[in-house]
């Protein structure tokens, strides 16, 4: 497994010190795809001079460009991502991980099945544009804290399957895991659709190490399910610089 950070791209000398793969920032500010292409190019020189790579996006799809709903912007939507994939790919990018809860969540009198469909259509249209970039997008299921549409990994699985594209595939999060009581089972019964995983300490959504909670049922259920990719801390860091020495000694001490 190759382990990394979700956090911003000044930190990834220190990610590179302590021993991680690869760094996971956010698309907005990695890649700003709604900015000019001279703004990218200041960070494209940067991340040319960094010693790990941005293999992994996080917070694909901003709030106010909505996925769901009557007022959804396809043709926006559509540049949106094709830059997004075009500009992840120029610095390395592998995978694009789409929770963005609200991007998609429902009001309670709106159609689940129309939304549902709303969301197959645009992850069709995304995969255009990510299998013309050698990216994959990974569905991120978000728990009931944050989302009430696409919660557990088997609803990420199913949503893939349903698009059923080469681009499109799905993400195990032990936190939303957790949260919504989802058994380990259904990370195993993912295992050919599964691109991506994020980790922390699902209680308080603290850095791996620093509590006394297990990680052996989660690790177990990745290796039954054959996965072997990129594994990224999303969590919360008391000190950040001594935090994520923690957490890869923690990751590493179960595999």
């Amino acid at each position: 497994m190759r382990f990394g950070i979700c956090t911003g791209l000044e930190n990834v000398n220190r990610l590179a010190e302590v021993g991680y793969d690869y760094i996971e920032p956010g698309v907005r500010s990695a890649l700003v795809p709604e900015a000019d292409e001279a703004e990218f190019q200041k960070i494209r020189e940067q991340v040319a001079k960094s010693p790990l790579k941005p293999e992994a996006y996080a917070g694909f799809i901003p709030g106010d460009l909505r996925v769901v709903g009557d007022t959804v912007d396809f043709p926006r939507l559509s540049s949106y991502v094709e830059t997004t994939c075009r500009r992840a790919s120029e610095m390395g990018g592998k995978v694009i991980v789409y929770g963005s809860s609200g991007s998609r969540n429902i009001t309670a009198d709106y159609s689940r099945e129309k939304a549902l469909a709303q969301i197959a259509a645009f992850l069709d249209m995304a995969a255009d544009h990510a299998e013309a970039y050698n990216i994959i997008i990974a569905i991120e299921p978000i728990c009931w804290r944050e989302g009430n549409i696409l919660r557990t990994v088997a609803d990420g699985v199913a949503m893939a399957k349903r698009v059923n594209r080469n681009g499109i595939k799905a993400l195990a999060d032990l936190y939303h895991v957790w949260q919504e009581k989802e058994p380990m089972q259904n990370i195993i019964d993912a295992a050919e659709w599964l691109a991506h995983v994020h980790i922390a300490e699902p209680i308080k959504r603290s850095y791996p190490g620093n509590d006394d909670f297990d990680f052996t049922d989660f690790f177990t259920a990745l290796q039954r399910a054959g996965y072997n990719g990129r594994v990224s801390c999303e969590c919360k860091f008391d000190n950040f610089d001594e935090n994520i020495e923690t957490a890869l000694k923690t990751m590493k001490a179960y595999i």
